[in-house]
């Protein structure tokens, strides 16, 4: 097998599913079964039991995924040493992280990244904090932008910067105007703050339960008996900001949203008790050496968020 037919056979067993894993892969559903075909000849075993449009690893096919993964981790090794020797004129970077991270930190990391490293391509992979985390472990990224805390046996972790959990609500409502002259200033707050007790009855944008920030809005509605109206419920926090532009509903965020918040249609509170705060690293398996270019890119963005 070579290494794009371990790439087909990992891409499929991870999605369970032939159209998700050829959109991935951006080949044709029927390329990547024949792929999948002319490979189980070759290793004269069935890798994958089908049903109702969804695969499922046989003992054969679990086997070939380990191992596929070791190659792979092996070949990316390799790559890196190499990159080192030739002074990284040329290769690429992957870099996970959440959709509104990527809109409003990437485009800035990027670009001064490669003032320094102009032929290394910086691919970003987007993702909720379970996909970038299960992604991580597979070694899928070589480096992952989120908040801890992880697993620190299998990953490494450079810390970033600190985001504090502010309120956003849609700017000109009533409940903003009541806010607004409500709020003082609280050292090492970023905005006025309120009391959290303010938001006590109001309708919230939330995200969905299994999400972090959902599990922090939850754990503030926990510590002080608050009761909010989900007024919707969204996937993702670029979804959450975009709800509360168009006064759907307030919402609770991360500091860092605000550069593709839109504060002319938004308004941002901190708040005067000390919220729990989310610590964003960049994180890699500790058994995968990090690269050169790699190491440069974590510098970049602690120069950016610092």
């Amino acid at each position: 097998m070579n290494t794009k037919q371990l790439k087909y056979v990992l891409v499929l067993a991870r999605e369970q599913n032939f159209s998700r894993a050829a959109e991935i892969l951006n080949i044709s559903q029927p390329s990547l079964s024949q792929y999948i075909k002319k490979i189980e000849m070759q290793m004269g075993a069935e890798l994958f039991v089908r049903a109702n449009g969804y695969v499922r690893l046989t003992d054969a096919g679990r086997v070939v995924v380990e191992t596929s993964r070791k190659i792979l981790d092996l070949e990316h090794r390799m790559e890196n040493d190499l990159q080192d020797i030739s002074e990284y004129r040329t290769g690429s970077l992957i870099v996970g992280t959440a959709p509104y991270r990527s809109a409003g930190l990437m485009p800035a990391a990027v670009r001064a990244f490669r003032e320094t490293y102009p032929g290394i391509q910086v691919i970003v992979r987007e993702g909720t904090t379970a996909e970038l985390l299960e992604a991580a472990e597979r070694g899928e990224f070589d480096l992952c932008l989120t908040t801890m805390p992880v697993d620190e046996r299998v990953f490494a972790c450079e810390p970033i910067m600190t985001e504090e959990l502010i309120l956003a609500v849609p700017a000109g409502t009533a409940f903003e105007k009541q806010l607004t002259g409500a709020a003082v200033p609280v050292g090492g707050r970023k905005y006025p703050a309120v009391d959290v007790g303010m938001i006590d009855g109001q309708d919230f944008v939330m995200l969905t339960e299994s999400q972090v920030m959902q599990q922090n809005l939850q754990y503030v509605c926990g510590q002080y008996d608050l009761h909010l109206n989900a007024s919707a419920v969204v996937r993702s926090l670029d979804a959450l900001i975009a709800m509360t532009r168009e006064n759907v509903g307030a919402a609770l965020v991360p500091t860092g949203i605000e550069r593709i918040g839109g504060e002319e249609k938004i308004s941002y509170f901190s708040f005067i008790q000390k919220l729990p705060e989310r610590q964003v690293a960049a994180i890699y398996r500790k058994d995968v050496p990090l690269s050169k270019t790699a190491k440069y890119f974590i510098e970049v963005m602690r120069k950016l968020c610092g």
